[in-house]
């Protein structure tokens, strides 16, 4: 069975000794980085949708998802790109490298599919 690293769930009545977005603002993250990060985010595979929308703990938007995305690796809930893209919540380091990594290698492997000639697909698209 695959154990998911849950990241981005935050404080609330019911888990209370989860971190506290507001401690994790940084106005200095790399712009760039930061909306690599956030389009990571939002690409997750939905894995749980739930009933209603969970609040923003920082501006109250009351509609900030109400799934939970993975890439097989980490599990997030969908809000998380919000807080990352409209408040700069700095997320672990691990997780932010996990993700440059990721687009890395999803960049060359795109590029290279791109690069090599289309016999696999086609023989996929003849096989009925």
């Amino acid at each position: 069975m695959t154990s998911l690293i849950r990241v981005g769930f935050w404080r609330s009545e019911y888990e209370p000794t989860l971190p506290d977005p507001r401690g994790h603002l940084d106005e200095t993250w790399d712009d760039e980085e930061r909306k690599l990060v956030v389009a990571y985010l939002r690409g997750g595979l939905p894995v749980l949708h739930m009933m209603g929308f969970s609040p923003c703990r920082i501006c109250d938007r009351s509609d900030n998802g109400n799934a939970e995305l993975t890439d097989g690796s980490y599990l997030w809930p969908q809000g998380l790109a919000h807080y990352v893209q409209d408040h700069g919540v700095r997320l672990p380091r691990e997780f932010e490298r996990h993700v440059l990594d990721r687009w890395e290698v999803l960049e060359e492997a795109a590029m290279r599919a791109h690069k090599a000639p289309p016999d696999r697909w086609m023989r996929m698209t003849q096989q009925r």
